[in-house]
């Protein structure tokens, strides 16, 4: 068994959520056991890249697993808990370095261990010092550079490795009943802070996530003539990024598919829902089914409309009540091709949509 040192860092959704479930995920290799987990921090970003701090900690595990073979594994992790990181020094859900592996100096076009940046962060040594001791090989290396490095550049603050958004919803709920006039201890409210925090975990679950990942795509026999494929009335929720108040209805979508790549029918709903568990428009909405759509097939074109009711149109302002605001956007061939606009538009209309 070999010892590792793993850093870890997110700063995207839920942090300590993904840190914590990327420990569990380690643990649960047969080949991996978690020895020791550092203390948590939020610590400021690197790379002049203006985002949300991170939290980050360290891990000692042992393993007899090889380090590439690690990596693997930790890519696969990275992967199962939506890793998105579009620039480098970017935002990103899941981070996870091998800084240390035993006594071993690796270079490869994939790896390279001791990790090259590990002596020009605090956030990575910080932690890591916590679970070493002084007979540790790189324990003078690492103590010189936390003492060197600026400690005014990267600054580290301890956090609970617990998740406490639930805590702060919970209070915040609290402040909003009694600034309405009500009396959050009188019995009807005694739990609803407690409701309140646990439906926004459901219902905004897609804060911070740009990319979906849950689908398989399949490939079928190509040809010249293209089948258009479509789902109608597809139900969706979302929360209006205006008032956080819902607005709901349904989608429309059609692809023509390109070199016979199709993604499993009932991915096509869990994508709606993706893009809808966040604050946002429906403007918006629309836009993000036809990204994701276009990003994961790649297809000849994309064709989608919303149809949606707004509490805050309906019980506020105007209180114009069964307003239904209807989005349409097309793509590829979708945009270009008349004829194939017409033809989607019609099957909406022959399922019953107005």
């Amino acid at each position: 068994m070999e010892d590792v040192y793993l850093s870890l860092g997110s700063n995207i959704g839920n942090r300590q959520q993904y840190l914590n479930a990327a420990i569990t995920l380690l643990g649960n290799n047969r080949q991996i056991i978690i020895e020791r987990v550092a203390n948590f921090y939020e610590t400021s970003p690197v790379g002049n890249v203006s985002q949300r701090p991170f939290v980050n900690t360290a891990v000692k595990i042992a393993t007899t697993l090889e380090p590439d073979d690690l990596l693997l594994v930790i890519h696969q992790i990275e992967k199962r808990l939506h890793r998105s990181r579009k620039i480098h020094w970017g935002p990103r859900t899941l981070d996870i370095d091998i800084i240390f592996y035993g006594q071993r100096v690796v270079h490869s076009d994939d790896l390279e261990i001791p990790h090259p940046e590990a002596f020009n962060r605090r956030f990575v040594l910080i932690p890591i010092k916590e679970l070493v001791d002084h007979s540790f090989p790189y324990y003078e290396q690492i103590t010189r550079a936390i003492t060197h490095i600026n400690s005014k550049d990267q600054e580290l603050k301890p956090v609970s490795a617990k998740d406490n958004r639930g805590n702060i919803i919970e209070r915040a709920t609290t402040s909003i009943l009694t600034a309405i006039g009500e009396d959050p201890s009188r019995a009807g409210l005694l739990e609803t802070p407690n409701r309140v925090s646990r439906m926004d975990a459901e219902i905004f679950s897609s804060v911070g996530l740009t990319d979906f990942t849950d689908y398989k795509l399949f490939h079928s026999e190509d040809s010249d003539q293209s089948k258009m494929i479509m789902m109608n009335n597809l139900p969706f929720y979302s929360m209006c990024e205006h008032h956080m108040m819902p607005f709901w209805g349904s989608v429309n979508v059609a692809y023509m598919p390109a070199n016979g790549t199709i993604i499993g029918l009932s991915k096509i709903p869990r994508l709606i829902d993706f893009v809808s568990h966040k604050l946002t428009l429906q403007e918006r909405l629309t836009d993000e089914i036809i990204d994701q759509m276009t990003r994961i097939l790649a297809p000849k074109g994309v064709a989608v409309v919303v149809d949606a009711r707004h509490m805050c149109v309906e019980m506020r302002g105007v209180k114009s009540r069964g307003a239904i605001t209807r989005t349409i956007r097309f793509s590829g061939d979708f945009e270009r091709n008349q004829a194939l606009q017409n033809e989607f538009l019609s099957a909406i209309k022959v399922t019953g949509k107005q």
